[in-house]
């Protein structure tokens, strides 16, 4: 029988592969050594991660070096993550090609999450009071209460690393940036923190009410709201206030940054666009009966989700309002949006998927009370809410892929990365749960 992989150019050869479907890839590959040594190639393997939307994973490594959980006897081995990518010592087979073990691997971790196999870490206690926010960096989890307490625990071994006790009061506002942490209080202060060493590096002062918002714009400018119902700009390098906003007249309810703007909503109804560079307000969106509750936004549009049980699309340009999305009986709470569509979580116990025409796409059931958190990526919706539920979706499909069910407290703030999922709880003492998808 011709060896097509001797009397073929290996041009030629990658190029009939590459029609294979990737099962058949793998078949062909037990042929021979020599077939497989044909299809142990790069340039195959990258198109199959570029047809499933994997490309990001040969870029931040994390499926490489992403770790489990301590197992614990819970972990029962059919609903624990398990990879074994065996290659023997001594072999005639060269290495597997980067993009074929990203494909492995990546495969591996999608099953994990659609058939619900992952491993819970012992759950994290020390916080005396509710955990009033959270921040991850893949690494390192920070934790504030409203018992005054920064936490920051070690993601890997589930354990504390340290208890900072700087705080006067309630920690309303966390951001974690590599290994420095900023974070937002009742008693108006922004403090810039060193998790390493667990130092103060520097304190802001000049809100007159509790810091209840954080975010970054570039490198170099934070953003904060209080409930003095201000936002303000501040300088990192220069450690000085840049400018003031004033426009809202009530609380300020979300924030959310995006490129050099900062876009917030608030109880009075509004949403405000501003300009972080040249410190100038943009647009005044005017529309919602309740309080502005969520947003998000781009280059192009912005989403917003409120008490009045509706979500609006704007546009960002010019300030009007696109489409009002109409269809939850009870509060939006929480939104998400992709370049597929728009997800939002709601008082009535459903999530809802739109598309950016405004049209209602899934009706999504399984939550008891209220949904309160929403994350997407390319790959799935991941979903929390009351009575422990959380849930993970093929949004494209509207089908419920599984329901968590070893999630052990109840939970109100939720951070998803590629691997892990973590949550608090906001029962007194505050609880921290880490699940592993890997």
């Amino acid at each position: 029988m011709m060896d097509l992989t001797e009397q073929l150019p290996q041009e030629l050869v990658e190029k009939i592969i590459s029609f294979l479907h990737v099962k058949d890839i793998g078949r062909f590959s037990k042929v021979s050594v020599s077939w497989r040594e044909a299809a142990n190639k790069d340039q195959i393997w990258i198109h199959e991660c570029m047809a499933k939307g994997w490309l990001r994973y040969g870029v931040n490594n994390e499926i490489f070096n992403a770790c489990s959980l301590p197992r614990k006897d819970t972990n029962v081995s059919l609903t624990s993550p398990i990879f074994n990518l065996y290659i023997p010592e001594e072999t005639r087979l060269s290495p597997l090609c980067k993009w074929k073990e990203i494909f492995i691997r990546v495969q591996h971790l999608s099953k994990n999450w659609a058939k619900g196999r992952y491993t819970v870490g012992p759950i994290l206690r020390g916080h005396k009071q509710k955990v009033s926010a959270i921040a991850c960096n893949g690494t390192s989890v920070v934790s504030g209460s409203d018992d005054k307490l920064l936490i920051i625990w070690d993601l890997a071994t589930c354990t504390e690393v340290k208890t900072l006790h700087m705080h006067s009061d309630s920690i309303t506002a966390l951001i974690l940036r590599g290994n420095t942490a900023i974070t937002g209080c009742a008693d108006s202060a922004i403090r810039v923190i060193d998790i390493v060493s667990g130092a103060v590096i520097f304190t802001l002062m000049g809100h007159a009410g509790s810091v209840e918002h954080l975010g970054i714009v570039g490198n170099s400018h934070l953003i904060s709201a209080a409930t003095d119902k201000t936002v303000r700009v501040w300088s990192l390098p220069e450690r000085q206030l840049k400018c003031i906003f004033r426009d809202h007249t009530d609380e300020i309810e979300c924030l959310c940054c995006h490129g050099n703007f900062v876009l917030t909503g608030s109880w009075d109804k509004t949403m405000f666009l501003w300009d972080i560079i040249k410190e100038k307000q943009i647009h005044k969106f005017e529309g919602h009966e309740e309080v502005v509750s969520c947003c998000q936004f781009d280059d192009t549009i912005a989403v917003s989700g409120s008490a009045d049980c509706t979500l609006r699309i704007w546009n960002t340009q010019t300030g009007e309002c696109n489409h009002t999305l109409e269809g939850h009986s009870g509060e939006v709470y929480c939104l998400v949006y992709n370049k597929e569509l728009i997800a939002s979580g709601s008082q009535d116990s459903t999530i809802r998927l739109w598309s950016h025409t405004g049209k209602c796409l899934h009706v999504l059931m399984g939550h008891l009370g209220v949904v309160r958190c929403l994350h997407i990526n390319s790959q799935r919706l991941v979903s929390g809410g009351d009575q422990k539920k959380i849930g993970i979706w093929d949004f494209r499909t509207g089908k419920l892929l599984n329901m968590v069910h070893r999630n052990p407290t109840r939970l109100h703030l939720m951070w998803v990365s590629e691997t892990k999922l973590v949550t608090a709880s906001p029962e007194q003492p505050g609880t921290i749960t880490v699940m592993s998808y890997w």
